[in-house]
């Protein structure tokens, strides 16, 4: 399993490595704010030994932004995703780079215009990311409906399958059945480009019917080994690469081991 963890564990881990461990969280994608960026550029031991700790025992972990303004396609990179691709071609401490840029969060999302101008926009952005870090592993987080959006004639999931190695799809619902009706033509659009692929699950706050929020925990667990069975034997994908779980802090109060 991978999951997300926000607030900014570089310069404030806390409990993060031993729940991680305990729990086999296999992946995480840590956000990793302009500050922490700049003190782990700047070989900072406490950070850097913060990030190591997350990467024990073979765990892999990527540095994590993305602001939704990213979606308008800015000449060049901004400032904060500029340094995540330095902390990535420059110092070996992550595994790769996750991006969650989302245009639908922006009021110009519900016209049509603005809706087209994003969707080029968003791709545009990538294309800086690929051209400044050619190889480096990018995992991009993905909506469902971006997969029903097409830009000049091509699918919007599709094309930005073509521009990372990796996607999380956030196809959040509690019911799995329904949660893979909603990811399944992104699923299909990310299989045609041949791209490693994560199913998301959400655990805190969030629209009704979408959070196992409130699950108990051992049932939870239960559900995420019966969820992604379900999801292996519905795709039969050698590309599918497991559950992403919406995030650290609620986990960890599900488990009644938040932090204090």
């Amino acid at each position: 399993m991978a999951m997300w963890v926000w607030k900014d564990r570089v310069l404030f881990p806390d409990h993060l490595s031993a729940f991680a461990e305990k729990h086999g969280i296999a992946t995480l994608f840590v956000y990793v704010s302009p500050t922490a960026a700049a003190v782990l550029l700047d070989g900072n031991k406490d950070a850097v030994a913060a990030v190591r700790a997350m990467r024990a025992n073979g765990r892999e972990v990527y540095a994590v932004a993305g602001e939704p303004d990213w979606a308008w396609g800015p000449i060049k990179m901004p400032e904060h995703s500029a340094l995540l691709v330095r902390l990535a071609t420059e110092t070996g401490l992550f595994d790769g780079i996750h991006f969650d840029v989302e245009p639908n969060a922006l009021p110009e999302w519900n016209e049509e215009a603005g809706r087209r101008n994003l969707l080029k926009g968003t791709l545009k952005f990538y294309d800086l990311l690929r051209a400044a870090a050619p190889d480096q592993t990018i995992d991009i987080a993905v909506n469902p409906i971006f997969a029903t959006l097409a830009t000049d004639g091509s699918n919007f999931m599709h094309e930005l399958a073509k521009r990372a190695r990796s996607l999380s799809i956030m196809a959040y619902r509690a019911e799995p059945k329904r949660a893979l009706e909603w990811a399944a033509p992104a699923v299909a659009q990310i299989e045609a480009v041949g791209r490693r692929w994560r199913m998301g699950a959400e655990v805190g706050r969030a629209e009704p019917g979408t959070s196992w929020r409130g699950t108990p925990s051992d049932r939870f667990s239960t559900a995420m080994v019966e969820f992604d069975t379900l999801i292996a034997s519905r795709f039969t994908s050698h590309h599918y690469a497991g559950l992403a779980l919406h995030d650290y802090d609620a986990l960890a109060e599900m488990y009644g081991e938040a932090d204090g």
